[in-house]
């Protein structure tokens, strides 16, 4: 793998880790289908602009066979997951998201007829279980819909690796992440409205979220995401999933005051040695 596909998959982690501070601070004051919107539409300014100054370049090519990827990433993953987090708690919900990595490693083989080698499905079991040990396991007290909804937004997931993969071949990182904006915008906008949730609240909570999260969390990390994915296997790539967990967990540390124990920082540990595993292996068959 890369050494530039390890460092943006670093990368992606730590800013998707930091957005749960932003998220929360923003939900406060709007709710989630409204900050949805508020989050791509920023995202999709940015990119516009980009666009206007020439940094990046739209070529003529038929860009709605992107359809079937943008049906899965942004918008259904984004209202499973919403949803499902307001159903059960945070922890069954990490512990559900957590299932992309391997629920990749399942549809590559089928779709896109990829396989690792053992190392790398040792890798897999390694950050999994790191993830059971930083949410410690704890799945009491969600109700059926709600798993649902996470189970739903597991495979939406997994299913725009996997499509991601198959459009890196005919369309950039830019052109896909352009059009992923775009239609977030306007999906969760034209939703927010005829809820009648949508409503414009500037204060700095929101304002500093959702600056973040439009720019960084969707512009630059799903950028750098699509990136990753068009230079390796998703079956590689979404191991990196695993580290926003760690990332997140030490946010809450240093800017909520929040108590790490030791079964948290074993699990860290243990994804940490995941990621290592799959950067630094040898390239050679068993």
């Amino acid at each position: 793998m890369p050494l530039r596909v390890v460092f943006a998959g670093v990368l992606v982690s730590i800013i998707f880790g930091f957005s749960f501070l932003f998220t929360k601070n923003a939900l406060d004051y709007l709710s989630p289908l409204t900050f949805l919107s508020y989050r791509f539409c920023i995202a999709f300014v940015f990119f516009l602009i980009l666009l206007i100054f020439g940094v990046i370049k739209l070529e003529k090519k038929p860009y709605w066979k992107l359809s079937i990827l943008i049906l899965f990433q942004p918008v259904l993953y984004f209202v499973f997951e919403t949803y499902g987090v307001q159903k059960i708690n945070s922890s069954e919900a990490g512990m559900i998201i957590a299932l992309i990595p391997i629920v990749v490693n399942v549809l590559a083989v089928f779709m896109l007829k990829e396989k690792g080698d053992p190392f790398h499905y040792v890798a897999v079991g390694l950050g999994f279980l790191g993830i059971v040990l930083i949410v410690r396991f704890n799945l009491s007290g969600g109700i059926l819909i709600g798993r649902t909804f996470m189970f739903l937004a597991v495979l939406s997931g997994a299913l725009y690796s996997i499509y991601s993969r198959k459009f890196s071949k005919q369309f950039s990182p830019v052109e896909i992440t352009f059009f992923m904006m775009l239609a977030g915008a306007v999906f969760f906008t034209l939703i927010s409205v005829l809820k009648g949730e949508f409503e414009i609240k500037l204060n700095v909570q929101t304002v500093s979220s959702g600056i973040y999260l439009g720019v960084l969390s969707s512009s630059v990390a799903f950028f750098l995401l699509n990136y990753m994915i068009n230079r390796a296997s998703p079956i590689v790539t979404t191991l990196f999933s695993n580290l926003t967990t760690v990332i997140s967990v030490i946010a809450g540390v240093a800017f909520r005051n929040e108590h790490v124990g030791l079964q948290q920082i074993c699990g860290m540990i243990l994804i940490i040695l995941s990621l290592l595993i799959t950067a630094i292996k040898k390239q050679s068959k068993w």
